[in-house]
């Protein structure tokens, strides 16, 4: 599946609109193209105009005694002398190299800024990207795979500004040596031209059907790479669950399918493309034998000389437009896995009269019949109310898939609701920028969020302005810093991505700790302590009671156990609050929470 969820191994399905996208893109650079066009125009000129001046070189040299370059003198003692005129043998050959040099000259220049134009090009598209990806919902990571992200932001980009100054150059340059060969060899001996023109059609017809072939077998190398893009990145990242049941040897086979069929499609489409130009110089050699024997016929080496160059020269552009039409075809693939992603449905945008800083919040929420699904047709949460004063203490229970997580998403607003209203001090959270919103707020998750850097610099995520001395006491209040200072270079110690290096209950409690450097209004812990052991799970449970005091918190947990003394317990089931009140009312209703409770605490209850 491609990144937006259709095949991308299939043709582009609008594969001129994308080529007409990419070509606006280019508005920036047009003088830039201009240029480029222009210098290679005139250097295919310069390049057609060299064996028409070599035609009238060799011409001179033949021309004895009659203004040429070479003279016959008699002499009484040897006969006959050849004389050469070497200024004008100089001047002629000079002026002949001189075509040669500057069309060298002017594809070098045209090639150069094209270069710089390719750049600025995939400079542009990775900033566009990752401004989009700034703006993106989190359903969009959920969905799509970030291997394949990843690939579109690297390999793709790459392909188009590997190949762009290539299309740029070489199209024009083919172009105008195809047309302007045809019209000087039309000039310079139209019996011949008509030799040379015979091989046109076999030459057109190996281009098209070669790159009518080759292209499916480039889009799939493009989705191969993608795949075992989103593979390795998988494979580095739960390489221990790997190891832990004995998967190497699937993964690898699996990675081993996947690597082959990029192989193949790589070997296949560079096989087809490499055709082109033997298939073509064997034409073109047919095309030689047949103006040797007619030139030979009309007796005028010089034009036979000529017209051996001018058919290079006309069969030349055959073998780059093959292969640009090959280079397109890759290029406006990964454009429009490009621009699908550019394309993609951003979050909705803060409205312009959004409150920006809430520095006084008092955590009052309200939950006005909220409606959430994150599939359509199949609602998750559904007619959800709830009052919540300042400073309370909100546990969430139910079994997995009620839509606890859920919630907290939509307070981050993580996720848009579908209707209802969530309001924060009596205003709708939609009200506040999101950077307002969740400037207030502190999360501590079960999955650690842990960035590769040094202790400190994460624990500075919390609050950029804090003080070593407030990194100690938080990292105190975690239960954290004693392992810390055994640490080589204590706060100074470098985590690796997602911070493996160390234990995951080591990495829940430097969440914590972030936490509490963040000094918010509003607390969300989502099984803040899953991670570590019993004993210190009491430990941390008493600083999260002492950070919550005086703050609005919503506490997610399935240890039942952790959340006894909140003062609010909302119990849900499939998107529906089915019970509320503290622990002691929900036990004594005999209802689903004590169903919950009981089957984790039964010992304790019959005691």
């Amino acid at each position: 599946m491609g990144p937006m969820g259709g095949r991308s191994d299939q043709k582009a399905k609008n594969f001129s609109q994308t080529a007409k996208r990419m070509i606006k893109d280019f508005k920036n650079e047009k003088v830039l193209i201009i240029i480029v066009i222009v210098l290679s125009i005139l250097s295919a000129v310069f390049t057609i105009c060299a064996p028409l001046f070599l035609q009238d070189f060799l011409q001179n040299i033949m021309k004895v005694n009659e203004g040429g370059i070479l003279s016959v003198v008699p002499s009484e003692t040897i006969g006959i002398i050849v004389k050469i005129n070497w200024p004008k043998f100089f001047s002629k050959f000079g002026l002949l190299l001189g075509f040669y040099v500057i069309s060298a000259l002017l594809m070098w220049l045209a090639e150069f800024i094209s270069v710089s134009i390719s750049n600025s090009y995939a400079y542009r598209m990775r900033d566009n990207i990752k401004k989009k990806l700034d703006k993106m919902p989190l359903s969009y990571f959920d969905r799509v795979p970030y291997g394949d992200t990843l690939s579109i932001g690297t390999n793709d980009v790459d392909n188009v500004a590997r190949n762009l100054q290539s299309i740029i150059v070489n199209t024009f340059n083919s172009i105008t040596l195809f047309l302007g060969t045809i019209i000087a060899m039309l000039v310079s001996m139209w019996q011949l031209s008509l030799v040379a023109f015979c091989s046109l059609p076999f030459t057109i017809l190996v281009v098209i059907l070669i790159a009518k072939f080759s292209q499916k077998q480039f889009l799939t190398y493009r989705k191969s790479l993608g795949e075992l893009n989103g593979k390795v990145e998988e494979s580095y990242a739960g390489y221990l669950v790997i190891k832990l049941f004995n998967k190497q040897q699937d993964f690898i086979d699996d990675f081993n399918k996947t690597n082959e069929e990029m192989a193949k499609a790589d070997k296949l489409s560079q096989f087809l493309s490499g055709l082109i130009f033997p298939l073509t110089n064997f034409i073109n050699n047919l095309a030689y034998v047949g103006i040797a024997v007619v030139g030979g016929l009309l007796n005028n080496p010089s034009q036979m000389i000529t017209f051996f160059i001018f058919l290079n020269l006309f069969s030349r552009p055959f073998q780059q437009i093959g292969q640009i039409i090959n280079i397109i075809q890759s290029v406006v693939a990964s454009g429009e896995r490009i621009f699908a992603l550019l394309d993609e449905e951003e979050f909705v945008p803060d409205s312009a009269n959004a409150i920006q800083t809430n520095d006084n919040a008092l955590g009052k929420f309200e939950f006005d019949n909220v409606y959430f699904s994150y599939v359509e047709d199949k609602p998750l949460i559904e007619d959800f109310n709830l009052k919540v004063n300042p400073g309370e203490t909100v546990a969430i229970v139910g079994p997995t898939g009620a839509g606890k997580t859920t919630i907290v998403n939509l307070i981050m607003r993580f996720y848009e609701i579908n209707s209802g209203s969530i309001k924060l001090d009596d205003i709708d959270t939609r009200d506040y920028t999101r950077n307002c919103l969740r400037g207030n707020i502190g999360m501590v998750l079960q999955d650690t969020w842990l960035f590769r850097g040094t202790i400190k610099e994460n624990l500075l995520y919390g609050d950029q302005n804090a003080t070593m001395d407030d990194l100690i006491s938080a990292c105190k209040e975690a239960h954290i810093y004693h392992f810390i200072e055994t640490l080589p270079g204590g706060f100074d110690f470098i985590l690796n991505e997602d911070g493996n290096n160390i234990s995951q209950g080591q990495r829940q409690l430097l969440t914590i700790a972030r936490a509490i450097i963040s000094k918010p209004k509003i607390l969300i812990l989502d099984e803040a302590t899953s991670s570590v052991d019993t004993r210190t799970e009491k430990q941390i449970q008493d600083a999260l009671d002492t950070i919550m005091k005086n703050k609005t918190s919503f506490v997610i947990a399935h240890r039942l156990s952790t959340i006894k003394n909140a003062k609010l317990i909302i119990v849900m089931q499939k998107g529906h609050i089915v019970e509320t009140g503290n622990h002691a009312e929900l036990l004594a209703k005999n209802g689903f929470y004590a169903d919950l409770y009981n089957s984790q605490f039964s010992g304790i209850i019959k005691e």
